[in-house]
């Protein structure tokens, strides 16, 4: 039978039930259903809910979405679901949806329009979509059942939820085995077919490899009575600016790693720093007259993908604006070393100029001063070995002086004189 005839025959066989539901008789749900679904309407029905009344209770404020983001297992591992179910689609608008383990919507993310319309029916982060209080529909009965769960269209037993298709699977605890929540995709019909609960399942499997990791790094420095590693910014080199937590690594808003930084830079050596408020911010970021109320939008957008992705270890006061917590950054790492007299660190850290594709003002200089600083400290120092690394990277490589005093340096007989000798030939230096 193809998928419009089942459609047709699902619709029939709900108006047919919902006749009966509506004089009060008992009835047949969805005949000729699949068993799973059909199950799942008895339980509705047993719990008293009306199909054509039920709207999904959104029991959460923001500030408590925040939190129970922060605290969820599920935080830091978001990004590799995202990656999974949002940038490598199945060519239909979708959304995801992640639920803590009693139905709660904690993110949906995805199609801008599917989140307008799906905003209509209760779909949104802070409402609740457990079998008991919205009747059948996957990330529900997929929590009920402890197990991956389709449902197409007219198998949901919410009216209002009758036109969409789903597809979901519980995500387990590696540590516990405990059921931590859903990942769910939602959209049209294609979101309803065997392919989309695939794809949902490789996902969470890929998020439980995920969390053993994770389990397993803490365990190990446990173990050995250490810390874990504090996050890390990393802003050297031409790549994406990143946060690195928990041995996973994920890009960051170039804005975002820039207010990060400029904050980070602007601390004492004793690590207490006065704060920077909106307008100072904004001058530092734009020489255009930046609003600060843009930045301050920044700064709670911010804010909230700090508590995601460090498991709140990581935060921002308000205005003045610090960070809270341990964060590092390798720039910063640069700059102590060379200030400390550790050249050597310095060089095996540098991983290339501050965030290359900044244009903030206060970025550029401290770009200019990080470079300027690593370079001096290189051809002033007595480190032949740290001056040797720094003309194998892109700065020190077309840089004549840098080729000059390493040939000074090298002794002949050193196995690295050729290399100077073959550099200094081709910059045209003696």
């Amino acid at each position: 039978m193809g998928t419009e005839a089942v459609r047709t025959q699902l619709l029939a066989a709900r108006e047919d039930w919902l006749q009966h539901f509506s004089r009060g008789e008992t009835g047949q749900p969805l005949p000729g259903a699949r068993e799973l679904v059909s199950t799942s309407w008895w339980r509705s029905r047993g719990t008293g809910l009306d199909p054509d009344r039920i709207v999904a209770p959104v029991g959460l404020t923001a500030a408590g979405l925040r939190e129970r983001r922060d605290a969820h297992r599920l935080s830091p591992v978001l990004p590799t679901a995202r990656r999974l179910l949002l940038e490598e689609p199945l060519g239909v608008p979708v959304l995801m949806a992640v639920s803590d383990a009693d139905g709660t919507l904690l993110w949906v993310e995805g199609d801008p329009g599917l989140r307008r319309a799906a905003e209509r029916m209760s779909f949104v982060e802070g409402a609740r979509w457990s079998e008991d209080v919205a009747g059948t529909n996957a990330p529900g009965t997929a929590l009920e059942l402890r197990r991956p769960v389709r449902v197409r269209s007219a198998e949901h037993y919410a009216t209002a939820v009758a036109g969409w298709s789903c597809s979901a699977a519980p995500v387990r605890d590696p540590s516990t085995g405990h059921v931590l929540g859903v990942l769910d995709l939602t959209g049209g019909d294609e979101l309803g077919r065997d392919r989309a609960l695939q794809l949902v399942r490789a996902a969470v499997s890929a998020v439980e490899a995920e969390l053993r990791v994770v389990d397993l790094r803490r365990r190990v420095w446990q173990g050995e009575g250490l810390a874990p590693p504090a996050p890390m910014l990393r802003v050297l080199g031409p790549g994406d600016p990143t946060l690195l937590f928990d041995g996973l690594e994920r890009q960051i808003a170039l804005r975002h790693s820039e207010i990060l930084l400029l904050l980070l830079a602007a601390e004492t050596a004793g690590g207490t720093a006065p704060g920077a408020s909106a307008a100072q911010l904004a001058a530092d970021l734009d020489e255009r007259d930046l609003a600060p109320v843009s930045v301050r939008a920044e700064i709670h957008r911010l804010r909230a993908v700090l508590g995601e992705r460090t498991g709140g270890q990581v935060g921002l006061t308000p205005s003045p604006y610090r960070v809270t917590g341990r964060l590092r950054c390798d720039a910063l790492d640069v700059r102590d070393a060379v200030r400390s007299g550790r050249i050597g660190d310095a060089v095996a850290a540098w991983g290339g100029p501050v965030l290359p594709a900044s244009e903030a003002p206060a970025v550029r200089e401290l770009r200019e001063d990080l470079l300027m600083s690593v370079r001096t400290a290189v051809l002033e120092g007595e480190d032949d070995d740290a001056l040797l690394r720094w003309a194998r990277t892109p700065e020190g490589r077309e840089d004549p002086v840098v080729a000059r005093e390493l040939l000074r340096r090298l002794a002949p007989g050193d196995p690295a004189r050729g290399e100077a000798l073959a550099r200094a030939a081709r910059l045209r230096v003696g």
